[in-house]
């Protein structure tokens, strides 16, 4: 299914930009240092993009000898734009996804350890008036505090990760053998590692593989506010520019990196069951 879906997806994302307002205006159009023949020329490039079913077609088969397009904003070819600031982003992202998971971790942990009705509630009522806060928003925070883009992506995951975190750790808590545990007088880290975070491995997995998603999303709003040279502030430049070829790349890029990290969830989440049993 996975080729199937990354064809869908980049068809999808072509199909979605070509009826978007305005595709068929290119700002070039309004310098008024262009001629008749330059402004002619610019319609003929965007005119060529107008058919969805040949533009996609002749992508695909540019796409199997690794051609992925020139861009048409940047004058470039797309693959060295994504060579270029494919690194960024995936530094950005690993560290903001190590960030919100590490935090979310031990604040779930060390609420379950303590156990104080007024901690719990305090970290309730944080995280979630900062789920209601956009991620721009949050960027514009961090960026103002001098933070990295990493530390911007983690505040915006952190609160989505620990909510569910703290759930799953809490149901886990509540089930009998840990009742068992602590009345035969066992540790609370050895409860916590053994019989709350063992038994909730599946459903901390599976968050980890839709977290990537998360982080993916929040990073174009973050790198854009944070001026941080990534594939998010490209995917904003394509988006105000209708840069066709580079907007159905990033899809196709975006889909494969998500249904890799969702099919690596179910396969250790698998694997983290077969093992319990």
């Amino acid at each position: 299914m996975l080729p199937a879906v990354l064809l869908a997806g980049g068809l999808l994302a072509a199909t979605l930009v070509r009826l978007a307002p305005g595709f068929a205006v290119d700002e070039r159009e309004l310098d008024p240092r262009l001629n008749a023949s330059s402004r002619d020329a610019i319609a003929r490039d965007r005119a060529a993009d107008s058919n969805i079913g040949r533009y996609y077609w002749n992508y695909l088969a540019g796409l199997a000898h690794g051609d992925l397009g020139q861009s048409i904003s940047l004058r470039r070819p797309v693959k060295e734009l994504l060579i270029e600031r494919a690194g960024t982003t995936l530094r950005s992202v690993a560290a903001g996804l190590a960030i919100a998971w590490t935090a979310a971790l031990l604040v779930a942990i060390a609420l379950e350890i303590f156990r104080r009705p007024l901690l719990d509630l305090f970290a309730t009522i944080l995280s979630g008036g900062a789920l209601c806060l956009p991620a721009a928003v949050l960027a514009l925070v961090f960026l103002y505090l001098g933070a990295a883009p990493a530390h911007a992506l983690a505040g915006v995951l952190f609160p989505r990760v620990f909510r569910y975190v703290r759930n799953v750790i809490r149901q886990a808590a509540r089930l009998p053998h840990v009742l068992a545990a602590r009345a035969r007088g066992a540790g609370e880290l050895r409860i916590i590692a053994a019989h709350i975070l063992v038994p909730a491995a599946p459903e901390l997995i599976a968050l980890a593989g839709v977290s990537v998603s998360m982080a993916v999303g929040a990073a174009v709003p973050v790198e854009v506010l944070c001026d941080s040279a990534g594939v998010g502030q490209l995917i904003w430049q394509a988006a105000m520019a209708r840069d066709l070829a580079v907007l159905v790349n990033v899809t196709l890029l975006i889909v494969a990196l998500t249904l890799t990290a969702n099919l690596l969830a179910d396969a250790g989440r698998v694997a983290v069951r077969q093992e319990q049993a």
